[in-house]
Parts: C-alpha cells; structure tokens; sequence
C-alpha cells in the first residue's frame, strides 16, 4: 500500500474532524444556550427557567458568536499536532488524538478567556481585553476547576465507549429494528457527562466574572 502523503493526511484528518464537527453544530448550539442560561442564573441569582425567559436573540447569539470564537481559537491552536503524529497512525485514531487536543486547548483558551462570552449577558466588560485581564488574575485555579469540569468528564466518556466496544459489535443504536440497549446506556451516560461538566464549566466562568473587579452590587450578592 502506498505511504500516503502529509498533504492527503492532513486532508483526510481535516475532513473526518470537520465533518463531525458539522454534525454536532446544532447540539453546540443548545450547549452554548445552556451554559448561558446557567451563567445568567448565577449572576442575578434567578430561578433557570426565569433566565431561559429573559434571554433573548440580542444576548444569546452574540453569546453564541463569542463561544465559537474561542473554539476556533482552541481548533486554530491544536491542529498543528497532526504535523507531530506517526503518519503510519489510523485516521480514526489521529481525529481521536486531535479531538482530546482540542478539548485541552479550549479548556486553556476558556481559562484565559472565557468570560467574554460571560459579558454579554449583562453588557459590562465586553471587550476582549478585559476578559484578558479577567482570566490572566485567576488563571490557573480558574484552569482547574475546568479541567475537573471538562477533561476528566470527555475521559470518562471515552473509556464508557471503548468499555463498551468489548461488549458490542455495532455503535448503531437501533441494530436490525431492535434497540441497542448497550448504546442507549453508553449515550446517556455520556449526555448526562457532558451536561454537567457544561454546567459546571458554566458556573465557574461565570463566578470568575462577578468576582472581577467589574463588581456591580448585584453582581457581588450573587457571588456571596
């Protein structure tokens, strides 16, 4: 077989990656508004529901432009690992690598960063300089806590699967007209993981900004 070449490689990770990454556009979305929601409920101390209300297009889209800014960032900063990987390596294999660089990265960006989208709820401190100096005074425990959130819950979901690729043949969830009760189990799971590190994620960025010396009063009851 013929040893396929660093451009042909580079084009098959890009397009297995960008092709997931366009199938789950739709389901970013939704994340993005609900960490939106999570956030406005901890910064004016209402009920979820009463935020979800509130929120209108003129908060949430820019919210939503904000956050795909900075997974850009994080994709634009991991993508150079493809140049390091074994060429030898399978595509599914390096687009896995590629994903959990990813993940990192945007862990990392969202540390230094992640209270620009934050801003756009309340309207103070939009700009990205004062997200800068917001994430740079609370860098590293702020890059923890998200790690907790982030990290080890995408871990804990790819162990799920690969625990479960022992078991099942197939990662279909409906496998000749029955259910795939396996899969079902392993895709609830990973949905209930990934609701909570976004939540939680959510709550600790939008901590970082109201304990940010752009203290309104209400924002600092909300911290208290």
């Amino acid at each position: 077989m013929a040893r396929r070449t660093g451009g042909g490689r580079a084009l098959s990770l890009f397009d297995e990656l960008s092709g997931k990454t366009t199938s789950s556009g739709a389901t970013s979305f939704v994340w993005s508004y609900v960490a939106m929601c999570v956030q406005g409920a901890v910064i004016y101390a209402a009920p979820f529901a009463e935020v979800g209300k509130r929120a209108g297009f003129a908060r949430t889209f820019p919210y939503f432009l904000k956050t795909l800014a900075l997974l850009i960032a994080a994709l634009v900063i991991s993508l150079p690992l493809f140049m390091f990987l074994p060429s030898e390596l399978d595509v599914s294999l390096s687009v896995l690598i590629l994903a959990f660089a990813l993940l990192v990265a945007y862990e990392l960006v969202l540390s230094l960063l992640g209270t620009w989208p934050t801003s756009s709820i309340t309207g103070r401190g939009t700009s990205l300089v004062d997200a800068l100096r917001r994430g740079a005074a609370r860098f590293f425990p702020t890059s923890g806590r998200l790690v907790a959130g982030m990290v080890l819950p995408a871990i804990l979901s790819m162990l799920l699967v690969v625990v479960a690729s022992q078991f099942e043949t197939s990662p279909l969830l409906l496998v000749d007209g029955k259910p795939n009760i396996v899969m079902f189990a392993i895709s609830a799971a990973a949905a209930f993981l990934q609701a909570l590190g976004v939540s939680y994620a959510a709550v600790v960025l939008a901590r970082d900004y109201i304990s940010s010396d752009q203290g309104a009063a209400e924002f600092d009851a909300a911290a208290a």
